[in-house]
């Protein structure tokens, strides 16, 4: 367990302003060491907004908040404020053994390898990927917006266990985990980094309106590199659920947090402006003939895999994997880009033979 829990000083480079996207800088260091900054504050080169670091944890809200977002960060800190001090699984439905079994390696297959490799995760509420990740040899910059959410990472990151009874093998670099993650409260849709600055992105958790959705997108385009890739979960539109006329938007719970179901055509449309590769699949069955025979996990597990991979059965699937790859840039003025089989040479010669000056669109060709 690390003596010293603070936001590591080596990713202080990658945040940037939620307010104008600029960069920030160190403006007062009140505890760390050489490594981290526990308590102090950042500062914004532009704007001059400050940003706390408190407990290791980086403040970076806005008060432009939404009311379903205020009531969505009340939700939240209610139920990681309500959970106990040591993470135990529930017998059945989210945070089981067999959903996690369900929903973690899909995730964590389509983001490996992560050894060494710079990981954005948005949404990360109490750590179960973020812990997992870090135990994998990756650094991750873990956002969320629920404050209570974020000290429990920090209290898992410490105790160096995950709050799911899924395990991945310890990495063979040295470092403890919570050398290795920085945590930020931070409003998904209103959140920055540094452009190129990632190999991996992770959303395990939806956001609860399209134009949030696209938002985020763009932010994790931005964010990779050209050959990072952005790993997206959301809720499905199943055939189970469109058989039964059940509602796209819903909540969880009366009056709890809001969810949208999408499909495979809506979910690639949204990603689509911002990756050029995008591969989606189903996963978690929705099996409950099998369920009620209560085989072995292990059994239900293979079943819902073999399910989710057949072509008539994969609408059963609760959740969509997105992989999305090689993320589109927006053009900058006066980017050059390559040319075409050396054409800008041979245009040069053929100016040049003529005793003319070898420009175009009224600027020189260098």
């Amino acid at each position: 367990m690390p003596k010293t829990f603070g936001f590591p000083k080596v990713l202080l480079p990658l945040l940037r302003c939620p307010v104008d996207s600029s960069q920030l800088s160190v403006d007062h260091e009140a505890q760390g060491d050489d490594d981290v900054i526990v308590d102090g504050s950042i500062r914004c080169v532009q704007c001059q907004r400050y940003c706390q670091i408190e407990g290791g944890i980086v403040r970076m809200m806005t008060d432009a908040l939404t009311q379903e977002t205020e009531l969505e960060i009340a939700l939240k800190d209610q139920e990681y404020e309500a959970m106990p001090e040591v993470f135990t699984p529930q017998p059945a439905g989210w945070r089981s053994e067999l959903l996690d079994r369900m929903e973690i390696p899909p995730h964590l297959e389509a983001l490996r390898p992560l050894e060494g490799r710079r990981v954005l995760e948005i949404g990360c509420g109490d750590g179960r990927f973020t812990t997992l990740m870090s135990q994998l040899g990756a650094d991750v910059l873990a956002v969320d917006f629920s404050l209570a959410g974020l000290q429990r990472v920090k209290k898992n990151l410490q105790s160096g266990v995950a709050p799911t009874t899924y395990k991945v093998p310890r990495p063979r670099t040295p470092g403890t985990p919570a050398g290795r993650v920085g945590l930020v409260q931070a409003d998904a849709s209103k959140f920055h980094v540094a452009p190129c600055s990632f190999d991996r992105a992770l959303s395990a958790t939806p956001l609860d309106s399209r134009d949030e959705r696209m938002r985020m997108y763009h932010t994790v385009a931005e964010s990779l590199n050209d050959s990072g890739r952005y790993v997206a979960g959301v809720e499905h539109d199943d055939l189970h659920r469109r058989i039964l006329g059940l509602p796209m938007i819903r909540r969880y719970t009366a009056g709890g947090v809001l969810i949208e179901h999408l499909d495979i055509p809506t979910m690639r449309r949204e990603i689509a402006p911002y990756f050029r590769r995008i591969r989606i699949r189903s996963i978690r069955a929705h099996l409950p003939f099998v369920r009620r025979l209560q085989p072995p996990i292990a059994v239900t597990v293979a079943v819902s895999r073999v399910c989710c991979a057949i072509p008539g059965l994969r609408h059963l699937g609760e959740i969509l994997v997105a992989c999305a790859e090689r993320p589109i840039r927006i053009p900058v003025e006066g980017a050059r880009r390559p040319d075409f089989l050396n054409a800008r040479s041979l245009y040069r010669r053929y100016k040049r033979w003529r005793g003319e000056e070898a420009t175009w669109d009224g600027s020189e060709l260098l």
